[in-house]
């Protein structure tokens, strides 16, 4: 399977709208939790259903519904039916692969994006997708599996500590789209470290093995990095202009310091990108000067050898006619002029610096 698309074979032919997951199983069933609140009050009951959730959702409260698991296609229907999503959008929530984008519908932003995370231990990056659904009183998250990247958050709430609580479902939605972002600087910042190191060992002159393959690897991995984060910039900076009234003009302060974040966050991508293609032509062009600098030893070599061998098969030959064979310190005048030939071409490469 391709690195950057999942296989497609089971929504080819189909009608648009029709929901069939793109992706891994990750959990055996899906969970719903959900948080309910106001500045005075919180609740946090454990429905079985999507309809034990509606009785929550009145206008004087926020209600955070997160539903686990995206692989039953039924519970997707059931949403789109009790909040009125359009088919197309739902397809696009089960389809994992999906690049991230923003819909606004006549009542609702719907957001589509990933999470990611780095395995420092198995050096592995992975995403899972979740997908945002914001109203004035609601917001709906869809997760691939349970997670505790928004703990943090659901502690604030509880504890009633910052805006939160006083704030409506578009802060809510800020918090979590912050923590997004500030998880990718995160994994930015770990794998430009790694990147920074990998730099100083290709200058080393015992190179570690597979260090190519390791460049490579990271190549690709801020490739991914950059798919997945890029079209973020967008999705921001059109919940920042959007006319929905979804977002209060007091709470789009935060959402333009998100936009310096997601920008932090693709200007460090490019960079480590560009540093990347920099490393493989700096490692090709080391194994060049490598290969120029055994080739100019090699050549030396065969400087000194090549009049040296040159002297001895001349007097190596068989014929009977040659003075210097009868002469009876003729052994003693040829390593002398061995010595000669060799002194002469040291002087001469010692001057031209060619060692």
């Amino acid at each position: 399977m391709a690195i950057f698309l999942k296989d497609r074979k089971a929504v080819t032919g189909k009608a648009p709208g029709s929901l069939i997951h793109l992706g891994t199983k990750k959990i055996e069933k899906p969970l719903i939790k959900l948080i309910n609140y106001t500045t005075e009050n919180f609740t946090e009951p454990e429905p079985e259903t999507l309809e034990d959730c509606l009785p929550y959702l009145a206008e004087d409260t926020v209600s955070w519904i997160n539903i686990y698991g995206l692989h039953d296609s039924g519970i997707i229907q059931k949403l789109g039916d009790l909040f009125e999503i359009h088919g197309l959008l739902l397809e696009d929530m089960l389809n994992t692969d999906q690049r991230p984008k923003i819909t606004e519908t006549e009542k609702q932003l719907v957001l589509i994006l990933k999470i990611l995370e780095y395995d420092e231990k198995n050096k592995r990056l992975s995403a899972e997708q979740i997908s945002l659904i914001l109203d004035d009183t609601y917001l709906i998250t869809l997760q691939e599996r349970v997670g505790s990247y928004f703990e943090p958050i659901r502690d604030r709430i509880r504890k009633n500590s910052g805006r939160l609580r006083r704030k409506g479902a578009d802060y809510l939605a800020y918090a979590l789209l912050d923590t997004i972002v500030d998880n990718y600087l995160i994994i930015i910042e770990t794998l430009g470290s790694i990147i920074e190191k990998t730099e100083a060992q290709i200058f080393n002159k015992e190179q570690p093995k597979g260090l190519m393959q390791e460049i490579y690897k990271h190549k690709t991995e801020i490739n991914f990095l950059r798919k997945s984060i890029r079209p973020v910039k967008e999705i921001i900076h059109r919940l920042i202009e959007n006319e929905s009234g979804l977002i209060a003009d007091d709470n789009l302060k935060y959402f333009h310091d998100l936009n310096d974040l997601i920008i932090q966050a693709a200007e460090s991508i490019e960079i480590y990108q560009m540093m990347l293609n920099d490393q493989m032509t700096i490692y090709h062009a080391h194994l060049d000067s490598k290969a120029n600098e055994i080739m100019k030893v090699l050549t030396v070599l065969s400087a000194f050898f090549i009049p040296l061998t040159f002297v001895a098969g001349v007097y190596g030959m068989n014929f009977d006619n040659l003075p210097e064979l009868h002469f009876k310190y003729g052994y003693l005048f040829f390593w002398i002029l061995m010595v000669m030939i060799t002194l002469s071409l040291v002087v001469y490469f010692k001057r031209r610096k060619w060692f």
